[in-house]
Parts: structure tokens; C-alpha cells; sequence
């Protein structure tokens, strides 16, 4: 099969102004796309009842976390 080879999209998913009746559909739309990759789900109420769905894969969580947090240089830290 020439589709199981297939990567999902490494974009993270943010999808925002969503009514409360919706987010279920939004997670499922999301999860059906970017498949077992997905790593982290994160919904964020906004205002006036509307809510901010994120969907991450594991890859992109990890290259978020490298670039908010510099690698460490010898010597930080205890010790």
C-alpha cells in the first residue's frame, strides 16, 4: 500500500472560535488526519463560550519544546 508509507502533516492544528457543541468534531476531524501521531490535544476557552482546540503531533511538540528551551551548556545547572 502506497498510503501507509505516508507521513501525516507536521503542522500543529489550531483551530480557534469553535462553539462548545463542536469541539468534539474538531478532535475527531483532527485525530482522523494526523492518525496514531497525534501526541497532545489542548482545548482553551476563550470568550463569549467559544474555545480554541490545539492538536500536536509528537515531533512538533518536541521541536516546540527545543526552540522555547535552548539546550543547556555545560556547567548550568547544580553541581
Amino acid at each position: 500500500m502506497p498510503d501507509a508509507d505516508k507521513k501525516p502533516a507536521t503542522t500543529t492544528e489550531k483551530i480557534e472560535g469553535i462553539p462548545l457543541y463542536l469541539i468534539p468534531k474538531a478532535i475527531a476531524d483532527q485525530i482522523r488526519n494526523k492518525g496514531e501521531a497525534v501526541f497532545r490535544i489542548l482545548v482553551e476557552r476563550k470568550f463569549h463560550h467559544r474555545y480554541t482546540v490545539m492538536v500536536e503531533t509528537f515531533d512538533e511538540h518536541a521541536r516546540r519544546q527545543n526552540q522555547e528551551e535552548p539546550a543547556r551548556e555545560e556547567g548550568d545547572g547544580h553541581g
